[in-house]
C-alpha cells in the first residue's frame, strides 16, 4: 500500500541542539552587556519551560531576562532605566554584584491565554513587577517581530548565523557569529535509513512548527521567512522533500487574514496541506486546498489526485502532529478515502515522552532504529 509519511523535525529528524546553544548565547549576550562574564543556564530550568507549556525559545529567551532582571532589581526598587533592552543592561549591570548572579531564575507561574504568546501572557498578568512597566513591554511583547523585540533579534542571529540573518530579514547582524543550528543539530538518521525512508512507495513531507521559506512555487523575495527547517533537512539529507513548516503558513496566513498559530499542528489544517504536499511535491497547491477546506468544512476536488487508498503515518516526538495527523485522517476517512492512520512516536529514551504516547495509545520507540523495523 502507498506509504505517505509526514515527520516532524526537531526530535525526530534532528537532535536540535543548535536551539539550545543559540538560547544560552542570546542570554549571554545580555549578561555579557550587564559586565558579567557569563551565565550557566541550568537545562533542569528549561525542562521546567516545558512542563508549563513554554516550548519557544523566542518565550524561553524574554521570561529568563525578565527573571534575573526582576531577581537584580528587587533589591533596587528605585532605579529608573532606559526602555530598550540594550541600554537597560549596561544600566542594570552597574548595580550588580558581578559574583554573585541568582544562580536560579524565578519564572513565576502564569496562565497561558489563548491567542496569546506565553511571553505576552506573562506581561499581561503581571510578572517581573521590580522591571519598569515600559521596559517590561519592550522586553515580553511582540516576541516574533524581528523589527521590535530585541531578544528575537539577537537569537536569530545565533540560530542562522550572520549572513543568513542579513539575508533573510534585510536587518545589519550586530553579532558576528555563524550558525548554531548548523553548528550544534545532528541527525538522527544513517545512510541506510534515509534509503528505507525514501523508497519507492513513501511519499514525504515535514510535519514541523520550524520557521521555513515560504512555498517552493512563490518566486519573488523571501524577505522575512528564516529557511530553518530547510537547514535541518539539508543536514539530514532530505532537502528535496515537500516542506511543511511555519513559514508555509504564515504565507497562506497572510494571503486571507489569518493568525498562522491556529493552522499549525494540532489543527488538522498542518497535516492535511502536508498530506497533499508529500503527494504532489506541490507546497502552495497543498496549502491552498487545506486553506479551502479550512473555510467550507469539505475536501474539494484540490484533493481528488490522492490515492483512494494509502496509509497515512506521522513520526513525532510530541503529541501536536499526532493530533494533527489524526484528525486529518478521520476527515479523509468522512471523505470516503480508505486510510489507515499510524501515529508513531519517537522518545529518544525519555520517560515522560514515553508516558504521554500511552496515554494516548501511541506506539512508541526509543530510536530510528527500532523504529524502521515497524515502518
Amino acid at each position: 500500500m502507498t506509504k505517505i509519511i509526514l515527520l516532524d523535525v526537531d526530535g525526530v529528524l534532528v537532535t536540535p541542539g543548535g536551539y539550545r546553544a543559540a538560547l544560552h548565547a542570546a542570554l549571554n549576550h545580555f549578561v555579557h552587556l550587564m559586565g558579567a562574564s557569563q551565565y550557566d543556564l541550568e537545562e533542569e530550568q528549561l525542562s521546567e519551560f516545558e512542563k508549563r507549556g513554554i516550548f519557544s525559545e523566542w518565550d524561553m529567551a524574554p521570561l529568563l531576562i525578565g527573571g534575573l532582571w526582576d531577581e537584580i532589581l528587587s533589591h533596587h526598587s528605585d532605579a529608573r532605566l532606559p526602555a530598550t533592552l540594550t541600554a537597560a543592561a549596561k544600566e542594570i549591570g552597574r548595580m550588580l554584584d558581578r559574583e554573585h548572579l541568582p544562580t536560579h531564575l524565578h519564572i513565576p507561574f502564569f496562565q497561558i491565554e489563548d491567542g496569546k504568546y506565553p511571553a505576552e501572557s506573562a506581561l499581561q498578568q503581571g510578572c517581573f513587577p521590580n522591571i519598569p512597566y515600559d521596559l517590561r513591554v519592550n522586553l515580553l511583547s511582540r516576541t516574533r517581530d524581528i523589527h521590535f523585540s530585541e531578544t528575537m533579534r539577537v537569537f536569530q542571529q545565533f540560530s542562522l548565523g550572520s549572513r543568513i540573518f542579513e539575508k533573510t530579514y534585510n536587518l545589519p547582524a550586530i553579532i558576528e557569529t555563524d550558525s548554531l543550528l548548523a553548528r550544534h543539530d545532528a541527525s538522527n538518521l544513517t545512510k541506510e535509513m534515509l534509503a528505507k525512508l525514501t523508497s519507492d512507495r513513501h511519499y514525504l513531507s515535514t510535519l514541523t512548527a520550524r520557521p521555513s521559506l515560504p512555498p517552493k512555487e512563490i518566486e519573488n523575495s523571501p524577505l522575512g521567512y528564516a529557511p530553518e527547517a530547510e537547514l535541518a533537512l539539508e543536514l539530514v539529507g532530505l532537502a528535496g522533500i515537500p516542506v511543511t513548516a511555519f513559514g508555509k503558513l504564515e504565507y497562506i496566513a497572510a494571503q486571507h487574514g489569518l493568525d498562522p498559530v491556529k493552522l499549525l499542528k494540532p489543527s488538522p489544517f498542518q497535516a492535511l496541506a502536508a498530506t497533499l504536499a508529500a503527494w504532489t511535491g506541490d507546497e502552495l497547491h497543498a496549502l491552498r486546498a487545506a486553506y479551502n477546506w479550512h473555510v467550507s468544512g469539505n475536501l474539494n476536488g484540490e484533493f481528488d489526485g490522492l490515492p483512494k487508498s494509502f496509509e497515512l503515518i506521522v513520526v513525532e516526538d510530541t503529541m501536536g502532529g499526532i493530533r494533527s495527523t489524526r484528525a486529518a485522517g478521520e476527515i479523509f476517512q468522512k471523505a470516503g478515502y480508505d486510510v489507515n492512520i499510524r501515529p508513531l512516536g519517537l522518545t529518544g529514551g525519555s520517560p515522560a515522552k514515553a508516558m504521554a504516547f500511552e496515554a494516548a495509545d501511541v506506539p512508541y520507540f526509543d530510536n530510528w532504529e527500532s523504529l524502521m523495523a515497524g515502518l
